[in-house]
């Protein structure tokens, strides 16, 4: 979630709130009605996503800037502002410059001259010449090179990435690139956390989780062995309580351990399930989602109900979401057509949509029209997928397919569509 609190999402059926979750509903409108621009540009000048790690935004703040024809300059002046900024700026900096890199590949030259001359001169310059070669063909970069040379002496070697572009391209071309490329090589290389027990047997290991004694870096060790390079081990089940019990250890090793095993499992988890003060509760609901059988909806919709009761986080619908669509439990679909329209948490509506479309698979297949303009790809795909063939909907497949900055299986699926069809 943002980590700036001077703002709330507007209400959801506003065309503002829609924008802010990245709803497609609220690009078509746009795309139809042209309003004035500002709602669009709040989106890009400020980043309303709940989760930046994985929630989607670019593909989605470009195509609105396309359909408006908006001019470049605010965003331009934007990164040229938060470059400045030495504090937080809510990700401005960064926003900018992947809606501009965006619009690049869709062929705006305005957006690639704009990042090509921040290149030459802005003050994080480093960051956007890794954006861009990270997305742009090497032929629109390449020739930077000479300037980023010249410029070197200003970078810090932590401001740059040696075992990505375009400094591997660039290695051995310039010796002003290449001492900075040197400068940023880790003084160690990356070693196992485990390494020390990879010859361990097992029942040593064991002994070690359930040793009060022994050090919370220890216990972390031998639970990435488990998880990395051991066979799955049922005997965890008999000392998964104890590690949890531990306040000093990082439980997000041990699920990854006890999950090796599968269904096997299940019987453990639906205990932990049914005590939500148990440090496993909600890695074992997701476990039951996964593997539960029928008896286990009871439990699914009190998770689904404790979820409800957190009003500030909206994450671990979407692994209920997939339990229901397996279990068949159609009295959640309101909820998950409220899930799919209100929660700011964009990477899971894919979840919401696909459990929607087995629960709830006519009424469903009617909305997604609009989620073709859907900020996340995988929204997209479904709608791809299963949309109505309208010819809106038709028109829609046409743009999606010849998108230059369209995800590849979202235009190999509209592709297929429209052949298909």
């Amino acid at each position: 979630m943002t980590e700036d609190d001077s703002w709330c999402y507007a209400p959801a059926r506003t065309v503002h709130g829609a924008l802010q979750r990245g709803h497609g509903v609220a690009a078509a409108w746009v795309a139809t009605h042209q309003p004035a621009p500002e709602p669009v540009l709040d989106c890009v000048h400020r980043d309303y996503r709940w989760d930046r790690q994985v929630d989607e935004r670019t593909v989605y703040l470009a195509r609105l800037i396309l359909d408006l024809e908006l001019p470049l300059a605010p965003i331009v002046e934007q990164i040229r502002h938060a470059g400045r900024t030495t504090g937080y700026d809510g990700n401005r900096f960064g926003q900018g410059v992947d809606v501009l890199a965006t619009l690049a590949r869709a062929h705006v030259p305005a957006a690639t001259d704009a990042l090509r001359q921040y290149v030459r001169d802005g003050e994080r310059w480093a960051d956007v010449l890794s954006t861009i070669a990270g997305t742009w063909p090497r032929a629109w970069w390449d020739d930077l090179a000479p300037i980023v040379a010249g410029r070197v002496a200003d970078a810090a070697p932590e401001d740059i990435f040696p075992l990505e572009e375009p400094w591997l391209s660039w290695a051995g071309r310039d010796r002003r690139i290449d001492v900075l490329r040197q400068a940023a090589q880790p003084a160690t290389a990356w070693q196992c956390p485990s390494v020390a027990h990879h010859d361990t047997p097992a029942a040593a290991l064991l002994g070690l989780l359930t040793d009060p004694g022994a050090a919370s870096e220890t216990l972390s060790a031998v639970l990435h062995e488990f998880a990395r390079h051991r066979d799955p081990e049922p005997r965890l089940l008999d000392v998964a309580d104890t590690v949890a019990a531990r306040t000093d250890v990082r439980r997000t090793g041990l699920f990854p351990a006890l999950e090796k095993l599968g269904p096997r499992i299940t019987r453990q988890a639906r205990l932990w399930a049914g005590d939500p003060a148990h440090p496993l509760w909600w890695r074992a609901v997701e476990t039951l989602a996964e593997h539960a059988e029928a008896a286990d909806v009871p439990a699914l919709l009190t998770a689904l109900e404790r979820l409800d009761g957190d009003k500030d986080d909206w994450c671990g619908y979407d692994a209920l979401a997939r339990g229901f669509a397996r279990l068949g439990v159609t009295e959640v679909v309101p909820r998950l057509r409220s899930l799919w329209h209100r929660s700011p948490h964009s990477y899971e509506r894919a979840a919401y949509v696909k459990a929607l479309l087995t629960l709830d698979p006519g009424t469903t297949r009617q909305d997604l029209p609009e989620a073709l303009r859907d900020c996340e790809s995988d929204v997209r795909l479904l709608a791809a997928q299963h949309s109505p063939l309208t010819g809106e909907v038709r028109r829609q497949l046409i743009r999606l397919r010849d998108s230059p900055i369209e995800h590849d299986e979202v235009r190999t699926a509209a592709a297929l569509r429209l052949t298909a069809g």
